[in-house]
Formats: C-alpha cells, structure tokens, sequence
C-alpha cells in the first residue's frame, strides 16, 4: 500500500514540478499560453502534500514523540501507542468527511483556468482522510490483539 502512495506521490511530484517550471519560463521568456501551468502546479501540489502524510504514516516517519515514548515504562508506551492510534484515526475520519463535504461542496464547480472539476483537488482530502483511517484502525486492530506488557 505505501508503494502506491508513494508511486502516486512521486508521479504528482514531477507533474508539479514540470508545470511550476513550464510556468517560470513561460514568464521568464514571455511566452503565452502557459497560463495554465500554475493551475496545475496548485493542484498537484494539494496531492502531493496529502500523499507525503499518508506515505510518511505507512512508513512510520511522520512526526510523533518518540522520546517521551521511550522514556516511558512498557505499560505506559501501550497507553501511547494506542492514544496516538486513536488520534490518527480522529484525524483521519475529520479528513474524510471533510473531504466529502468539499467535494459536495466543489465537485463539479470549474477551476478558473483550465475549466476542470474542482473535484480534482477537493479529492486528495477524502482519499488522504480514507486512507490515514485505515491505517489507523489496522494499527488498533494490532495494538489491542497484542498483550499488555507488565511495568
């Protein structure tokens, strides 16, 4: 699962990063029709962003307190581990009805330039919202199945 993010994350990427620069040297040398350029590279760039957190979660790099976990006693690091478990998950479900709200809200109303369903950007936040749930409720799932440690 975090390859596909992460395939989908690289692919938004360079696709922001060739219209950022289509953009900049269309502006640079004058060039017109390049408009659309900075469009693209907006709505990429939402992508990229809500991807980097999901692929960042699979791959357990996000930010967390890992110091103050490790200081902690073993039945305490449960408590921990399950509390931000619960908050991913909160995080997520908000994400996700967000993201329903705005697509309700924004699906097929045009993008400015390119005419294209607002849709497209408003997406990334329920797909992000969808999978950092998931994530989420598989990392409960594993949590509560594992015995409580002894202090």
């Amino acid at each position: 699962m975090a390859r596909v993010f992460a395939a989908l994350g690289v692919a938004f990427f360079a696709a922001m990063f060739v219209a950022t620069m289509l953009g900049v040297v269309s502006r640079y040398l004058g060039v017109t029709g390049f408009e659309w350029s900075f469009e693209v590279a907006g709505m990429t760039f939402v992508w990229v962003t809500f991807l980097g957190v999901v692929v960042a979660e699979l791959r357990g790099e996000n930010v967390a307190f890992e110091a103050l976990r490790d200081m902690a006693l073993p039945s305490r690091r449960r408590i921990l581990d399950l509390a931000a478990s619960l908050s991913l998950l909160a995080i997520g479900l908000a994400l996700l009805l967000s993201g329903i709200a705005m697509l309700r809200q924004s699906a097929v109303v045009p993008t400015p330039v390119l005419r294209w369903p607002g849709g497209l950007t408003s997406a990334s936040v329920a797909v992000s919202g969808a999978a950092l749930s998931v994530v989420a409720s598989l990392r409960l799932r594993r949590q509560l199945r594992r015995p409580a440690a002894t202090s």
